[in-house]
């Protein structure tokens, strides 16, 4: 067995130890009187595992890839993980937000009860996202797919003793459930087709194919995996996520969860159902645009500042549809006469995507903990009473104010560069009109939700206080270092996006090697 086996499993083993060690910390902690014992514990298992995974990169980044397969019961019928580039960059991502996540929660759960429960569910729903990251087939990709939606589930239900969090963690279930069922129902075609469940089998065996039968399972897996990531019609359950859930929660569910959704769309689309035999690039693009103007419009109609950023969410996950739905067009019309310029576009629109998956982690989890600030001083999530706060928290407010202009597409900020990569990728298809329509539309709708970010800004930052926000002081320490962490990777890579780009240039690749080879 070589070196690289326990290094693939060690972080899915530490996140998922941790999550079983938590109560009985908790336990040890009462009785030495350390009440925070579990906390910090947390943060250490969150802070290993980042660790682990940031050597996993490096192993990846040497190799190429990683695997593993239990030994007698390997491909194409048993269950395996391998990592790649994309595997990589999504893993640490999901653990990095979490890490931050729980060095916030130390001081905003502090009231709450059954906080080892709160920290068990945490690093079990990103222990779920990291394994469905490393998952090379569809068994252990559900096994790890259900360890993730489970525990959302119930941490947006976390405060129950509330009926808003309830009815919000089960409509989330009940509308997750669909989808699963529905993605599922897409893989036992391909199973009944390919009599494999295995990644590298099974696409071997689909993209020399070229079935009409499966447009249908195509859709199926595309709404399964939309609705965990909220794309439009399937995205309902988000605006009523956040505002129920804890704010911590809130952030994971915009910054990673719903990025869990586009992970296995994009590796599903891209590694099975080859562009040139398949064309449903044009379709992802009419969704992603849908996508973007409903939550947009939706959006407008908000006073609960959790749920206009759950809305906002919603829209840069158009974005990102989009940007594979420009990926997929290019490799459709032009990769049979010009394969270069299909693959150089291709591979440029998914580096945006991906890249504006991370941008958008980052911003949208700052403005998720920073609306938790607000709300932990103050109270109350409607913006009219909220006017002004940010003159009374200077630390949250300017944090708030750089990841709204990240968000809005200001330069030098992250957010600018994706969005203009996505564009850009949109307009390198020479003298398509179908094109020419969809960036548009994509233009228009950056500057729509600009206006409403800049809006958010003014009302928090150079409006009179209200006279409850005349009273707040600024947050606790420990929920202002993640929000100031967040704010200064916004403005960082905003300045240098050459080494988080090239990250997500070498994941596109990576994401494309089944048909573009590499």
């Amino acid at each position: 067995m070589s070196l690289s086996v326990p290094l693939i499993l060690q972080p899915l083993i530490i996140l998922f130890l941790g999550a079983v060690l938590v109560p009985l910390v908790d336990v040890v902690g009462k009785r030495v009187n350390a009440e925070k014992l579990k906390d910090f514990f947390a943060v250490a298992i969150f802070a290993l595992a980042l660790y682990k995974l940031y050597t996993l990169y490096l192993e990846v980044a040497a190799e190429g890839y990683v695997e593993f397969t239990i030994p007698g019961f390997g491909p194409p019928f048993g269950s395996a993980l391998r990592v790649d580039a994309l595997s990589s960059f999504m893993s640490m991502l999901f653990c990095g937000v979490g890490l931050l996540v729980a060095i916030y929660s130390i001081r905003y759960m502090e009231e709450d009860t059954g906080l080892d429960k709160y920290y068990a569910l945490l690093l079990a729903m990103v222990a779920g996202m990291v394994g469905v990251a490393f998952a090379w087939d569809f068994l252990t990709l559900f096994v790890f797919w259900e360890t993730m939606a489970v525990s959302g589930y119930v941490l947006v239900g976390f405060r129950k003793y509330r009926w808003e969090p309830v009815e919000a963690g089960f409509k989330y279930l009940i509308m997750s459930t669909f989808g699963s069922i529905l993605m599922f129902y897409g893989v036992s075609f391909l199973y009944g087709m390919t009599g494999t469940l295995n990644f590298t089998y099974m696409a071997e065996t689909l993209l020399s194919q070229n079935n009409p039968y499966l447009y249908l399972v195509i859709c199926m897996i595309v709404a399964g995996f939309g609705v965990t990531a909220a794309m439009v019609p399937f995205h309902t359950w988000l605006p009523d996520a956040h505002p129920a859930a804890p704010s911590g929660i809130s952030a994971m569910l915009s910054g990673v969860v719903i990025k869990a959704g586009v992970y296995g769309m994009y590796r599903s689309v891209f590694t099975f159902f080859n562009p040139a035999f398949y064309n449903y690039g044009a379709v992802l693009m009419i969704f992603g645009v849908l996508t973007l103007t409903v939550a947009n419009l939706m959006a407008l109609l908000q006073r609960d500042i959790k749920r206009l950023f759950a809305y906002s969410s919603i829209v840069n996950i158009g974005y990102i549809i989009t940007a594979a739905g420009i990926a997929a067009y290019a490799l459709t019309t032009y990769y049979a006469s010009s394969p270069i310029l299909a693959t150089s576009v291709a591979v440029f629109a998914l580096a945006g995507g991906l890249f504006h998956v991370f941008n958008h982690a980052i911003g949208k989890g700052l403005l998720f903990l920073c609306s938790g600030c607000f709300l932990h001083e103050a109270k109350t999530r409607d913006l009219t009473i909220l006017e002004g706060i940010g003159k009374r928290m200077p630390w949250t407010g300017v944090s708030l104010s750089i990841g709204l202009l990240a968000l809005a597409g200001v330069p030098p900020l992250n957010g600018f560069w994706s969005k203009l990569f996505i564009i850009l990728a949109g307009l390198s298809i020479p003298q398509d009109g179908y094109m020419v329509i969809i960036t548009a539309i994509l233009i228009l709708n950056a500057i729509f939700s600009a206006a409403y970010y800049l809006w958010v800004m003014q009302r928090i930052m150079l409006k009179s206080p209200t006279e409850r926000v005349a009273k707040v002081h600024e947050a606790p320490f420990s929920m202002v270092l993640p929000i100031a962490l967040l704010a200064s990777i916004c403005v960082v890579v905003g300045a240098f996006p050459g080494p988080v780009l090239g990250l997500a240039d070498t994941a596109a690749k990576s994401l494309l090697s089944f048909i573009i080879g590499g």
